[in-house]
């Protein structure tokens, strides 16, 4: 299989992170594709009309698009129910978790776009609502880490983690563990899973706020 995508990408380490835990990582191959919501790229756009990555290549030649999507397909390929579970109750309750991580790193996207322009066309209330809501998340993440622990090791709870890793990588200034040590916690031993020890961010170009896809 082939995986487009960056190092760089939280979408893309998510889908890295979903295929080590499945036990897949030796099945697929990153291809290296540089994108960015200001540009139009004709080579991965050919392949997926979003111009997004990651975009999975699978071996029976078909074309999946968006993480989600992607670790479900691994998932299933691996026969890991834990990861995405066919009980209607257990799998809404990965869904909520995963739209929680997700929903993270897109605040977090936003707001490193919102950064990353000029001055002068930089929009104040959405940096102030992009960081209200950021701290909103972790607060509820902390709140309820016993959920968290009690759901295992899922494309949700994977999720969770690979966010609150990206906010690490993008927002060094953010101590975000000063007031949440339950969250704090759960995260420092939930990445010491290979999946998530052995597939860091690298930025392969210097951390440009706005070129983080």
């Amino acid at each position: 299989m082939r995986l487009l995508g960056t190092n760089r990408s939280p979408y893309v380490r998510k889908v890295r992170v979903f295929a080590a835990e499945a036990g897949l990582s030796d099945q697929i191959e990153l291809d290296i594709r540089k994108v960015h919501m200001a540009n139009f790229t004709p080579d991965v756009s050919a392949i997926n009309p979003l111009g997004r990555v990651p975009t999975l290549f699978t071996d029976d030649g078909r074309v999946l698009m968006d993480s989600l999507t992607i670790g479900v397909f691994l998932a299933g390929q691996a026969g890991r129910k834990d990861m995405w579970p066919s009980q209607q109750e257990a799998l809404l309750r990965v869904m909520n978790t995963h739209a929680l991580g997700t929903g993270l790193i897109d605040i977090m996207i936003l707001l490193l776009v919102e950064k990353g322009k000029p001055q002068e066309r930089i929009w104040p209330e959405v940096m102030t609502a992009a960081t209200a809501k950021i701290t909103a998340v972790l607060d509820y993440l902390d709140a309820d880490v016993a959920a968290l622990e009690s759901e295992g090791c899922t494309l949700g709870t994977l999720s969770v983690a690979v966010a609150l890793d990206y906010l690490d990588f993008r927002f060094k200034d953010i101590d975000w563990r000063i007031s949440r040590s339950k969250l704090g916690r759960w995260h420092e031993k939930f990445i010491a899973r290979p999946a998530l020890r052995d597939h860091p961010f690298v930025d392969e170009t210097p951390a440009l706020a706005g070129k983080i896809r």
